[in-house]
């Protein structure tokens, strides 16, 4: 078990979620002109917040996909494991 591979990705991938989401909501204000629903938002529509959903989490895993990659050219910039995943 490679304990500095499980920290550099969980926190590529920590990081990457958190800006991905700021992404996420910046462009659905930009797109309807409306804030992204929270928890608390009882004037959002069932489809509203779907949609915000599916495109929130599109947008995150495209983001961690780069990240881990990244992670992995700096961690192991010889590439002699390829990119591994969280579990390696």
């Amino acid at each position: 078990m490679d304990i500095g591979w499980k920290l550099a990705s969980t926190a590529a991938l920590a990081l990457s979620a958190m800006a991905a989401g700021k992404v996420a909501e910046v462009g659905w204000k930009l797109v309807t002109g409306n804030d992204a629903p929270t928890d608390d938002d009882d004037t959002a529509t069932i489809v509203g917040v779907i949609a915000f959903a599916a495109v929130s989490a599109a947008v995150v895993a495209v983001a961690q996909r780069y990240a881990i990659r990244g992670a992995a050219a700096i961690y192991d910039p010889d590439g002699a494991k390829g990119v591994r995943s969280i579990s390696a």
